[in-house]
């Protein structure tokens, strides 16, 4: 009598998901893209640190009005850039490079869905993306507890400034993933990531603020909700006099907006990001 031959167990769709994740993130640990830019960062905000040191407690206390809020504002103003650099080179090309390689060859042609691979990758592009908002995140900790004390950091502030600055992470991928699927050059989704969220939301933005008109399309207006969320005195909305019966309005994401602008930006370019994945053909 034969022996009935074992039969195999389907590989779950939780399962790929998790062994590309883990494999795309041990990958992008190696590359120079990542070793650099978490060194650059490294360097900018330890010598930020090292001055800040340099100056003493009874400076940067008057510099910032005592208030350790205020200083946490200021620093974390950056955030949003680092979260751009960061998920542009990680997921400005995590998705043309099966269109442009000939790498899809291999990938595309595993018995895994297409969108179990984009959520892979994504899952793999944001984690890297976030070592690097802690790592400005710790320096900025660091820089707080030397000149106020540990005890006047307001943790629950900045665990909210934190959480932002995570959904903020994820939005961005999700833009920088829908570039990626929609050019066929790896290195175009990396830059046209960088030049539209940087460049022309940040130029629009502020050119409609003159206007008198509140930007709560852009993502960048949205990021500032990161600082807004540490600033004790924060207002949405300032009317500033500038003579001649004219006034010029300023306007400030509030945590709440933020977040809902955030989410918004993440549900809509996630999904065209599958929709492109999907439909795209491997020609290299």
């Amino acid at each position: 009598m034969a022996a009935s031959r074992p039969t195999r167990r389907r590989v779950s769709v939780f399962t790929q998901w998790a062994v590309i994740a883990s494999s795309q993130f041990r990958n992008y640990l190696r590359t120079y893209r990542f070793l650099g830019l978490v060194a650059f960062v490294g360097v900018v905000a330890g010598l930020w640190l090292f001055f800040l040191v340099e100056a003493g407690t009874g400076i940067v206390r008057l510099s910032f009005l005592n208030s350790v809020s205020e200083f946490l504002t200021d620093y974390t103003q950056s955030t949003p850039l680092w979260i751009i650099l960061a998920a542009a080179f990680f997921g400005g090309d995590a998705l043309s490079v099966d269109f442009n390689t000939g790498a899809g060859y291999y990938t595309l042609v595993l018995p895994v869905e297409r969108s179990t691979l984009l959520a892979g990758r994504y899952a793999s592009a944001t984690a890297v993306s976030l070592i690097v908002v802690l790592e400005y995140t710790v320096f900025g900790v660091l820089g707080a507890s030397f000149a106020f004390g540990r005890n006047a950091i307001p943790w629950g502030s900045l665990g909210t400034s934190l959480a932002l600055a995570v959904l903020f992470t994820l939005a961005v991928v999700s833009v920088a993933f829908s570039f990626s699927a929609l050019f066929k050059a790896p290195a175009t989704g990396v830059l046209v990531t960088i030049l539209v969220l940087f460049v022309a939301l940040t130029t629009l933005q502020n050119v409609v603020q003159i206007t008198g008109y509140e930007p709560w399309w852009s993502l960048n207006y949205a990021g500032g909700a990161i600082s807004s969320a540490l600033d004790w005195a924060f207002t949405p909305k300032q009317v500033i006099p500038v003579g001649g019966g004219k006034y010029l309005t300023a306007w400030s994401a509030s945590p709440a907006e933020g977040a809902a602008i955030m989410a918004a930006y993440l549900v809509v370019f996630l999904a065209l990001s599958i929709v492109l994945y999907q439909r795209k053909e491997s020609r290299g």
